[in-house]
């Protein structure tokens, strides 16, 4: 009754999920708003049928939050703010059906191969949901943008309930697992880019679905699903292998593959280039940049919040560390995983810069890092609540403490108030 229970609810996850949206579809396809409404609450019961940690105040809570933020950010926010948005949207009204699409995509693959551009490769996944009840609204990409975002945060409790391999507190499992999927629902980060028309959700998910799979050993759909990724992203598997790396502890293999990254880099741009890697993998956590007053726009701050949030989960770390040697395997192979995507997004940089025949330097990243942190934003998490539990449990002996001397001065002025009775 169990295995078959086990077996029944993704299966029923899957064919509620498909009916929750082509429902929603059908109602974006008259009233955008009400159907965007009528989806996040179709996701409610979705939520409740998929496996989650323990923690159902915290998920739903986090849940709340994250739909609140997408209203408010559907408000706010035009969801084709960049020239890369508009270029995604507009296949949407250059093609009046999929055969049409398909037949494009499908002509652009095999005249570029691997050189082929992102826009049709995109569209693959979203022309399906625009076209099959023909939606014109850009809007409506928050429906299928949020349906990835939950999917992210199930991959990733996913892969840490069946393969986190290091050290936990005793009992703090649940509350590891918990916070974890709280922060990613709130992150400010994935509530804007699933508010707008980008590729990004779509390459973390894919990026934690390769890990998965290799992980799993089924190799035939890591390369078919790493394939695609590497359409959307030309350095998919690096962030891919990363987050593989880290749950299957291989530490050599990583550094092994920091060495290289590091020489590629030294290679082409320099000393300059290694430098800037560092840097880099500092900013990961430190991006938007809270020094820079720009970022304290009401546009911003939210994310200006989480990194200033990222920024003191690495201080925290730092504490752990010194404190707790347990924990040190853990914050070694995830500083190398994060240097070594670091030293990607350096090359990517530096040959943006070269191409535009710009000065390369200290300092110089040469394009959007902020954007391009988002496939390790659940590492980073992963990161911060490690942390969190850590420090909870270093700090609990001195919360005890406090605890036992209050109590010790509430018996002593008791004593010394019986003292002077007559």
């Amino acid at each position: 009754m169990e295995v078959n229970r086990a077996l029944h609810r993704p299966i029923l996850a899957v064919i509620y999920a498909a009916l929750a949206l082509l429902a929603a579809c059908w109602l974006l396809s008259w009233d955008t708003d009400a159907g965007i409404a009528l989806f996040f609450a179709l996701m409610l019961p979705l939520l409740g049928l998929m496996r989650w940690p323990n923690s159902p105040r915290l998920l739903f809570l986090g849940f709340a939050v994250m739909v609140g933020g997408k209203f408010v950010y559907a408000l706010t926010q035009d969801p084709l703010k960049g020239p890369d948005e508009r270029n995604y949207f507009a296949q949407v009204a250059a093609f009046q059906d999929l055969g049409s699409f398909f037949a494009y995509a499908w002509e652009q693959i095999t005249l570029n191969g691997f050189n082929v551009s992102a826009y049709p490769i995109f569209g693959l996944l979203y022309m399906p949901f625009y076209k099959g009840v023909q939606l014109e609204d850009p809007l409506a990409i928050i429906v299928f943008n949020s349906l990835l975002l939950l999917l992210v945060v199930h991959q990733t409790y996913s892969l840490c309930r069946n393969h986190f391999r290091f050290a936990l507190p005793a009992l703090a499992e649940t509350k590891f697992h918990g916070w974890t999927a709280f922060a990613l629902f709130v992150s400010p980060s994935f509530m804007f880019m699933t508010s707008i028309f980008a590729k990004d959700v779509t390459s973390v998910l894919l990026g934690l679905l390769g890990a998965l799979l290799l992980l799993r050993k089924r190799y035939v759909l890591f390369v078919a699903v790493l394939l695609y990724a590497t359409g959307l992203r030309d350095y998919a598997i690096v962030y891919t292998l990363g987050y593989y790396l880290l749950f299957r502890g291989r530490m050599k293999t990583a550094l092994a593959m920091l060495v290289v990254s590091l020489a590629a880099v030294v290679l082409f741009a320099g000393v300059s280039g290694a430098l800037n890697a560092g840097l880099l993998a500092v900013f990961l956590f430190f991006s938007p940049n809270p020094l820079k007053l720009g970022n304290w726009d009401a546009a911003v701050l939210y994310r200006t919040l989480e990194a200033i949030w990222m920024s003191f989960s690495l201080v925290a770390a730092a504490v752990v560390y010194a404190k707790a040697p347990e924990t040190r395997r853990f914050y070694r192979l995830a500083l190398i995983v994060l240097v070594t995507y670091a030293c990607t997004l350096i090359l990517v940089g530096y040959v943006t810069v070269v191409s535009r025949e710009l000065e390369y330097g200290v300092g110089t990243i040469g394009d959007n890092m902020v954007r391009k942190k988002l496939p390790v934003l659940p590492l980073l998490y992963i990161f911060s609540a490690y942390t969190m539990v850590w420090l909870g449990k270093l700090t609990r002996p001195i919360r005890r403490i406090k605890e036992v001397q209050s109590c010790g001065e509430g018996t002593s002025s008791a004593g010394l108030d019986r003292s002077f009775e007559p």
